[in-house]
């Protein structure tokens, strides 16, 4: 199939792909028929395979948006509650400013590099979930939608995990612990976001500047002042690692 085609095919799927993007898809879709029968298992197999990619590519970049979006948003919610209830807490204080710190250097790189997944429901849904299209075109559209579903849920995974690494590494699983934010256990309030940020619907808002150079985040900087123990959470903080920041409750 030569480009114009698969641009016609993709201009006429589009309202079945949310987030499709035609740049991405018609050389890779087109590439994958050369030299191959469209209606021969083989043809439809390396479509759903093309189509898949890009489409995971795309989600993983909106997961990531919106895990960092979500823990920016959370850092400096829980400020503001500090500022408003006159709290004086430079350990709180200075964890929230290092997470949003940290989403904004994380989100500056890129979804972090996650495996591949079986891409097995895809073949299967281009099978089955689209009996009035063609089988090529099924398989586009299934490639896609399932690669960008993968794609979003590794993108707001694997950032998730990246964040709370990185506050690991400057504060340490026992500050952490002995930290708390609105009235629990940094652990507890770092779970709630994660959750949120894995639960969220899957329309994702284009992610806002970080205001780093606003009034606004300039009075949530840290203090300067030592560390001081907040109740330590007792028994032994069950803090999520950086593989699976995520415990039940």
């Amino acid at each position: 199939m030569d480009q114009i085609k698969a641009w016609t095919m993709l201009l006429h799927l589009q309202s079945r792909m949310p987030g499709m993007s035609m740049d991405r898809l018609a050389v890779p879709i087109s590439q994958a028929l050369t030299g191959r029968v469209p209606t021969s298992p083989a043809g439809e197999r390396a479509v759903v395979d093309a189509a898949w990619k890009p489409g995971y590519r795309s989600g993983a970049e909106a997961g990531h948006r919106r895990a960092v979006e979500g823990f920016q948003n959370a850092a400096f919610d829980a400020m503001s509650r500090l500022t408003r209830t006159g709290t004086d807490d430079p350990d709180a204080r200075n964890l929230l400013w290092a997470v949003a710190e940290a989403a904004t250097v994380i989100g500056r790189t890129g979804p972090q590099n996650t495996p591949g997944r079986a891409r097995e429901s895809a073949h299967a849904a281009a099978r089955t979930d689209y009996p009035d299209l063609s089988p090529i075109a099924a398989g586009v559209v299934a490639g896609w939608n399932h690669g960008q579903m993968q794609g979003r849920q590794d993108g707001r995974h694997s950032t998730s995990q990246a964040i709370y690494a990185d506050l690991l590494r400057k504060f340490g699983e026992h500050q952490i612990s002995r930290t708390q934010i609105d009235g629990r256990p940094a652990v507890d309030w770092f779970v709630h976001v994660i959750g949120g940020v894995l639960k969220a619907p899957p329309e994702e808002p284009t992610l806002p500047s970080f205001p780093v150079a606003s009034k606004v985040a300039a009075a949530f900087r840290p203090f300067t002042a030592s560390h001081t123990a907040a109740p330590t959470v007792s028994p032994a903080a069950s803090v999520p690692q950086p593989e699976s920041p995520r415990r039940s409750r």
